[in-house]
């Protein structure tokens, strides 16, 4: 099974009540743990570290936090230490062997499959560690976690899409049972809706876990474009290039469809740069950047580390496709997200997006 295939593994139901819970009670800000007892090893150093399960070839997930984890150790004045494509056979050897070079302070286990190896690694180096997705796995201290809001910025999207389409006919492209993708894909609904309430918005899957099955993600976004979707929100990681492969054939063939990437830039994959309508990007450099100030204040891991639209964690990405009157229309439904007077519903599994999807 390729890696990325179990990088973002879905969310147990105990997970899932206990982020639901946190959203709940204060924006996904709540400790989940109070345990201290695993503190820094230093709080001054001048190296941090990376570890990723695959390379930034993903046009996604790796390949933002490789990129996002070098802006942030330039803006710091530390040295970055990569260790990418690590798989998931023994991610707390190399995690620890990341902690334990001289100078070290502070390890980035970019996945949320490496969770129970990075605090593993985190009590036998007591370098603090940062994780995805699981607020259940922190540890005030030594063990921070990274959630998401991804339905903000799915409803971005959803209004870039239905301003743009001809066909008023959509199509999303969901690569696996990932909590983040459903959070997207039912932010995406209700922003296009928002724009026009009889819009039409078809969703299609590859499979449990096809973040990496280009073949699959070709075939699926054929199937939406043969639909009548002329705008198609593909989220996959490596399946993005058969979700691009696909809208560059229908535009060979001399149909008109739009691509909305997400987390990262597929600029290099389309065959024409209008092909592209925009990505829901996702950007780590603030986070990161927070988390080691937060080490070196004592501060680290008291709640989990949220990307949302607020804190510019998550934005559209410019591109020309995007019209003077999209822009409008996203900068205000932006300013209605972060007022709360738009209230974007959080899918965390399939059945809440179907639910959302039904409305």
């Amino acid at each position: 099974m390729n890696s990325s295939t179990i990088r973002r593994a879905a969310l147990t139901a105990g997970a899932l009540a206990l982020a639901a819970m946190l959203a709940a009670c204060s924006g996904r800000g709540t400790t989940a743990s109070t345990d201290s007892s695993s503190s820094s090893k230093a709080k001054s150093f001048s190296r941090i570290a990376i570890v990723t399960p695959a390379t930034e070839a993903d046009h996604g997930w790796n390949q933002v936090g490789l990129k996002d984890a070098a802006a942030a150790a330039k803006s710091l004045g530390v040295k970055l230490d990569k260790y990418p494509n690590v798989g998931y056979d023994d991610p707390q050897t190399v995690i620890e062997q990341a902690a334990k070079k001289p100078g070290v302070g502070f390890v980035i286990a970019h996945a949320s499959g490496f969770g129970d190896a990075a605090a593993k690694a985190q009590a036998d180096t007591k370098v603090p560690v940062l994780v995805t997705d699981y607020p259940d796995k922190q540890v005030t201290g030594a063990v921070g976690v990274i959630t998401f809001s991804a339905e903000q910025v799915g409803y971005l999207a959803g209004i870039a899409a239905a301003k743009t389409t001809k066909s008023d006919k959509l199509g999303v492209a969901i690569s696996a049972d990932d909590v983040n993708w459903y959070s997207m894909a039912g932010g995406f609904y209700e922003g296009a809706k928002s724009v026009n309430p009889s819009i039409a918005v078809d969703v299609a899957y590859i499979s449990a876990s096809g973040y990496d099955d280009s073949a699959g993600g070709k075939k699926i976004v054929q199937q939406l474009i043969a639909k009548g979707d002329d705008v198609i929100f593909g989220m996959g990681d490596g399946a993005t290039e058969g979700y691009v492969s696909a809208v560059n054939d229908a535009d060979a063939a001399g149909g008109s469809v739009k691509y909305i990437a997400d987390i990262g830039d597929v600029s290099d994959l389309v065959s024409k740069p209008d092909e592209l309508l925009t990505s829901a990007l996702w950007s780590f450099t603030g986070t990161y950047e927070q988390a080691v100030k937060d080490i070196k204040s004592g501060d680290f891991a008291k709640k989990p580390y949220n990307l949302d639209l607020a804190n510019g964690g998550l934005l559209l990405q410019d591109t020309a496709q995007l019209t003077p009157a999209i822009k409008s229309a996203v900068a205000t439904a932006t300013d209605g997200i972060k007022s709360g007077s738009i209230k974007v519903d959080q899918a965390q599994s399939k059945a809440q997006l179907d639910a959302i999807l039904a409305k």
